[in-house]
């Protein structure tokens, strides 16, 4: 035990000794979890001031994110395709909305009398088809490292973008800056999906998490309990004694762990006596017919919550589609009965809240500088499946936003006939991250750290100028410097995506664009930069793709990019144990660098579709130095789109 005076115990204002004075220090006679749910664990070396950042040049002030948890159907709520093909278009039809030419679907009635504050992005595309790791773009704005992966959270994950302003724009007033409501997002078998925390920024940045639904009667966050017989009064001058400690502190040695932790019950206790936090989280409140406005289920009420969350100070509230009991589906996952779940069940549920939410902060003044996003992990396939459902779609989705300076009333980019791809104005998560950081007066290379101090940028892409009205940049903002990313874009990749519009891709000897191959049979990568390169073995060389193939890609070459330049003569190539001829024009063009193999037509589409580890290549290329390899495909003809199901 620590004596802070060999001396008889001082007491002070409330009679407790120096002995009780350490227990208030520790919150031992509160009863709270609030410290532990703060304080989190303790980095070494972390700092304890928040970083600094830009001159503002966005309206937003906060944020409310709305995140489908299970993939909403775009083709039957934001992007409606009423003339497309019978067996994509599904059973909906569109609604007019208080905006001339803006159609929404038929089931959100109340949304439409709204939608002159909406600004609906059709055109979003990352490609990812599992719901953890497409989560995490949709949550951090990055590709996650395991892309179309079943990957659970993990302290190396980037952080949300709550913990990123957690950490760059802190409340100091008692209130939390980041809160999630109702629950943390997993899936059946209780996997917790990553992006939702504070990721390498550590667990201080962590969102305060409301644990339960708040559409119950007896809903209350135990954590902001008074403890029992202690008083407003009473707490108050358990303030005061945490204070007159840190002032005689000068009397002991005390431990940084222990200076450190002073922060997080100071940050309880503001937390516990601020009324404006209790006040915020207490929905027995709210008049019940305003309950009712919002829908008396779980979504409603924690949209009603976040609202007041906000009113009252906090700068990021996460709104996640839940479940009502852990193992049961109830998220937008619609496999099957796709209409009548979301008819009966789904856009009932958000069209109520939505509307009121977008209503009242219009109302109150705060629309402005509110901005509120409508997100998920992906969209959901074009092809009505046998179930009467559909499946993960990632190559397109529809982000909305409202609010925080985007002009309302407005769509933006266009997916093609079947909403299967992104016809006009294509984007990404990277770039809606880079957007809501921009309307918060981010810009996109402002850096965090992680634990081994390493600087980050919170966003890889570019703000969506044309969305925001074309006067998106501020005159001083610099280039971000790009971190890798699993796909690396220098001169050969850019040279593919002007040839193409679909490829697979290996840089050979990048480590961050493998993880999705595998492959065997070469040696390892030499030399720096440019020149890295993979020798291909005396014996036949194998890549094969990990992720999940897509047959109606319409794949049509193998690439090669040489160190040196070598002639086709000792070139095979074996495409799943079918070999693909090298035409003469190619063999007879002598040495070079760079080759590109035409696939026989029909090669890929007879691969069963969709397949996992469908591409298996191998390469007899005996003494070829390859510094890239890639699959590469000119377009989608309509064959393709058949045996793929989307058409």
């Amino acid at each position: 035990m620590l004596n802070i005076l060999a001396n008889e115990p001082q007491h002070f204002c409330d009679a407790l000794s120096r002995r009780r004075v350490l227990e208030v220090g520790g919150l031992g006679t509160l009863g709270l979890s609030l410290p532990g749910l703060l304080q989190g664990t303790l980095e070494a070396g972390e700092s304890v001031e928040a970083a600094g950042h830009a001159d503002g040049f966005g309206s937003a002030k906060r944020i409310i994110l709305l995140f489908m948890w299970g993939g909403p159907a775009h083709q039957d709520t934001w992007d409606l395709k009423p003339e497309g093909p019978l067996a994509t278009r599904g059973e909906f039809l569109p609604i007019a909305t208080n905006v001339s030419g803006l159609q929404v679907g038929e089931h959100f009635p109340r949304i439409a009398t709204q939608a002159d504050k909406l600004a609906i992005i059709r055109s979003v595309g990352q490609g990812d088809n599992n719901h953890l790791s497409g989560a995490y773009a949709g949550l951090t704005g990055r590709r996650h490292p395991m892309e179309n992966r079943s990957v659970e959270a993990a302290d190396a994950d980037f952080p949300q973008y709550g913990s990123v302003l957690s950490k760059l724009r802190p409340n100091a007033d008692g209130l939390p800056t980041f809160v999630a409501v109702p629950e943390m997002i997993h899936t059946t078998n209780g996997m917790i999906t990553p992006g939702q925390g504070a990721g390498f920024l550590g667990k201080r940045y962590d969102p305060f998490q409301v644990t339960d639904h708040p559409d119950r009667h007896d809903f209350s966050i135990a954590s902001l309990k008074l403890p029992s017989g202690v008083g407003l009064e009473r707490m108050t001058g358990r303030r005061s004694l945490l204070e007159q400690l840190e002032r005689t502190s000068r009397l002991v040695e005390r431990s940084a762990n222990a200076r450190s932790l002073d922060q997080f019950y100071e940050r309880a206790l503001d937390m516990v006596l601020a009324s404006k936090t209790r006040q915020a989280f207490d929905l027995g409140r709210v008049p019940e017919a305003e309950r009712w406005r919002y829908g008396w289920h779980t979504f409603g009420q924690s949209v009603l919550m976040a609202r007041r969350l906000i009113e009252a100070g906090v700068k990021l509230v996460t709104v996640y589609w839940h479940r009502e009991r852990r193992t049961i589906d109830t998220t937008w996952d619609t496999h099957s009965r796709n209409f009548y779940e979301l008819k009966d069940r789904l856009m009932p549920s958000v069209d109520r809240p939505i509307a009121a939410l977008l209503e009242d902060l219009e109302n109150a003044g705060l629309l402005e500088e509110t901005l509120v996003v409508w997100n998920s992990e992906f969209g959901r396939t074009p092809k009505i499946n046998a179930n009467a459902g559909r499946d993960h779609w990632g190559p397109c989705n529809s982000v909305v936003m409202a609010g925080g300076g985007v002009p309302g009333g407005q769509v933006f980019g266009a997916s093609d006939r079947q909403a299967a791809y992104p016809a006009e104005e294509k984007v990404t998560q990277a770039d809606i991250a880079a957007t809501i950081y921009h309307l918060l007066g981010l810009e996109a290379e402002t850096r965090v750290h992680d634990r081994l101090n390493r600087p980050w940028p919170i966003a890889l892409g570019e703000p969506i100028e044309k969305l925001l009205g074309g006067g998106c940049r501020p005159t001083s903002a610099k280039r971000p410097i790009p971190e890798p990313r699993l796909v690396e874009v220098g001169p050969f990749e850019r040279m593919l995506r002007q040839r193409s519009n679909r490829h697979l891709s290996l840089e050979c000897g990048n480590a961050d664009s493998e993880k999705l191959w595998e492959i065997a049979g070469f040696s390892k990568p030499v030399g720096t930069g440019l020149d890295r390169y993979r020798q291909v073995n005396a014996t036949s060389a194998n890549l094969k793709y990990l992720g999940v193939f897509y047959t109606h890609f319409d794949y049509t070459h193998v690439v090669l990019r040489l160190a040196e330049s070598r002639s086709a003569s000792d070139l095979k190539l074996t495409l799943r144990g079918r070999s693909i001829p090298i035409p003469d024009e190619l063999a007879d063009a002598g040495p070079q660098r760079l080759w590109q193999v035409p696939i026989p037509q029909g090669d890929i589409s007879a691969i069963p579709y969709p397949l996992p580890k469908a591409f298996d290549l191998d390469i007899t290329a005996p003494g070829w130095k390859l510094t890239g390899l890639a699959v590469v495909g000119e377009k989608i003809h309509r064959r393709h789109l058949e045996i793929g199901g989307i058409v």
